[in-house]
């Protein structure tokens, strides 16, 4: 085709009107042959070159037709989870997408042509019939023709991506597909979703039945305490000062801030101290040390620590007799007893730093003490109270029924952990729930990757603002290493400005996502965010040109009407138009500038009990 050709298919049907013409011409002369005595011969070739012509005109009127028919769109579709199982079977080694079609300059050139027109005027009385409808259908309708299943490599949701939408535009929905086909595949799946979406939980129930293992399916919601699992978010660590540093940045306070250093420094000595004692460090075992148990956890250390120096039986002869002549009342000053005792014998023998950060604690003024430590223990208090605390701090209790897990062994066991966070009714705690579990998947990925195989463990973290921190941009940055395959949904790129105060952290996180979702956005920010990932085309168009001129003393007369092909540089999607994505439709941009203008089928199934 020449760089000069140019047609527009929202105009007049003029080839539908050239068919009809040469059809009642081809009628007309068939009905003067038939009244009248003129040759056969002359009449038969005059009809031949007029079907001709008309069989000529009438695929470029149905072109025409069934491009401006192709604008009303469609109709909401909808998948069941047998069928995604389906297509997880067909296609083992490609993740489906929806429904979707290639958009090409092509596309742009329409959509850029339809944005200057009344396309309700196009469409008749099919377009007026459409006006309350949500969204602008025609946007998906001008490559309708040309849709189908959007399927892309498996491996590559390592790269990760980004979903974004208003609220009610298909986030969730497009998560309830994702995480159907990642179960269906027999991989590890958790969701933190902070508004405790009752859809997405049924799902992942569903998704496990469906697949004859409703025992892989685990459930956590604060407000649900009856039926929700216990969870440890600080079982799994490499080192004791990997939970200091996940429970002292959740203080809201600056970098450098040296409350929070010291409030990190005093986790970090108490947990030390824990361990040495073979005592699992629990958020309930903390603030109850960090409140006033530091003589009872200095005992307990001491003990354990000279026992394996000294040899219990001559230890618990040293201690006693120390105990014993210093004739103490209470337990502060038998840890104070102990704590000399440590100097004076054990250190000089085997010195353990791990264990003199608690010492030192134990002999800071406790009013003091308190006054550093203030901003760590409302946060604490929250994670511990009522419900919380056996719900966050488990324990072997008999009875208690409630299972016991952790990220890690949901991971190794592939199972599937639906985490709601109620953080409508409660954000602080339900921010703060989210961001722990982030830096306990953090912790296993670092495990993952530095002492076993890899295997795909799927995240989809929705609202991802209300927890996005430190360790999930680690995830994005070096999570692929170790399997993790991150699905993260936000409203707009200002939710996580605001959220980390620091606009180069959010690109961080925006950075890392290399596959985009976007559903219907209105923030003009996102939409020049994710325009700004496609390369810009260029656009034709007519530039219609009239004239006059008068000759001298206004008797000559002169005129000019033209046309000129021009082109102009635009948006190969205008970012525009992502306001205003109907329901369930997305434009997709995959790594490499695939580009993708996708509808989205509601996964329908058999109802959660």
């Amino acid at each position: 085709m020449s760089e000069w050709d140019y047609t527009s298919y929202w105009r007049k049907n003029y080839e539908a009107r050239e068919a009809m013409a040469w059809g009642s011409s081809m009628v007309a002369g068939t009905a003067v042959q038939l009244l009248t005595a003129m040759p056969v011969t002359p009449y038969l070739i005059t009809l031949g070159v007029q079907a001709g012509f008309a069989l000529a005109a009438i695929p470029r009127a149905l072109r025409v037709y069934q491009a401006k028919a192709c604008l009303l769109g469609k109709e909401l579709s909808f998948i069941t989870l047998e069928e995604v199982m389906e297509l997880v079977r067909g296609h083992p080694h490609e993740f489906y997408f929806g429904e979707a079609f290639q958009w090409r300059q092509m596309h742009g050139q329409y959509a850029f042509e339809l944005q200057a027109m009344d396309v309700e005027a196009i469409l008749g009385k099919r377009g007026r019939r459409q006006a309350n409808v949500k969204g602008t259908r025609w946007i998906h309708g001008i490559g309708m023709a040309e849709e189908e299943p959007c399927f892309r490599p498996q491996d590559q949701r390592s790269i990760h991506h980004l979903v974004t939408g208003t609220t009610g535009a298909g986030k969730s929905r497009w998560f309830d597909i994702a995480i159907a086909q990642c179960v269906a595949r027999g991989e590890a799946v958790i969701v933190i979703d902070p508004k405790g979406d009752k859809g997405l939980a049924a799902t992942c129930k569903r998704a496990c039945a469906a697949v004859g293992k409703p025992s892989l399916f685990k459930y956590f919601h604060p407000a649900h305490p009856d039926k929700s699992v216990r969870l440890s978010l600080t079982k799994n660590f490499g080192r004791a000062t990997e939970i200091a540093s996940r429970v002292a940045v959740l203080m809201q306070s600056k970098a450098g801030d040296p409350f929070q250093a010291f409030a990190q420094m005093s986790l970090n000595s108490v947990i030390q101290a824990m361990l040495i004692c073979n005592i699992l460090p629990t958020l309930v075992g903390i603030r109850r040390t960090l409140e006033g148990d530091v003589p009872g956890l200095t005992i307990k250390v001491v003990m354990a620590y000279g026992a394996k120096v000294f040899g219990e039986a001559e230890f618990n002869r040293m201690a006693e007799s120390a105990i014993l002549s210093a004739k103490v009342k209470d337990i502060e000053q038998k840890a104070k007893v102990l704590r000399r005792v440590y100097y004076n014998d054990i250190a000089k023998v085997k010195a353990n730093p791990d264990m003199e950060g608690l010492l030192t604690m134990l002999e800071h003024e406790r009013a003091h003490f308190s006054k550093m430590i203030a901003g760590l223990l409302p946060i604490l208090t929250m994670l511990t109270s009522g419900e919380m605390g056996p719900l966050l701090s488990p324990q072997n209790d008999n009875e208690d029924p409630r299972l016991i897990c952790d990220l890690n062994s949901v991971i190794n066991a592939d199972q599937v952990l639906y985490l709601g966070l109620d953080s409508l009714a409660d954000p602080m705690v339900g921010s703060t729930i989210g961001s722990l579990a982030l830096a306990d998947l953090a912790s296993t990925a670092g495990e993952i990757y530095n002492h076993r195989l890899p295997k795909p463990v799927n995240i989809f973290v929705d609202e991802a603002a209300e927890v996005i921190n430190d360790q999930l941009i680690q995830l994005l940055n070096k999570g692929r290493g170790a399997g993790i395959n991150l699905y993260i949904a936000t409203q707009t790129i200002a939710d996580f400005v605001a959220r980390m105060g620091d606009e180069a952290k959010a690109m961080q996180v925006l950075g890392n996502c290399n596959n985009i979702i976007c559903f219907r956005v209105l923030d003009s920010d996102t939409q020049e965010f994710v325009s700004k990932k496609m390369t810009p085309t260029r656009f034709k168009y007519v530039m219609r040109t009239q004239g006059n001129s008068a000759g001298e003393g206004g008797v000559l007369q002169g005129g000019n009407v033209g046309e000129r092909l021009m082109q102009e540089e635009g948006e190969r999607f205008p970012s525009a138009l992502l306001g205003e994505l109907p329901d369930l439709e997305f434009l997709a941009i995959f790594a490499g500038g695939d580009i993708r203008k996708g509808r989205l089928p509601i996964l329908t199934g058999p109802a959660a009990n």
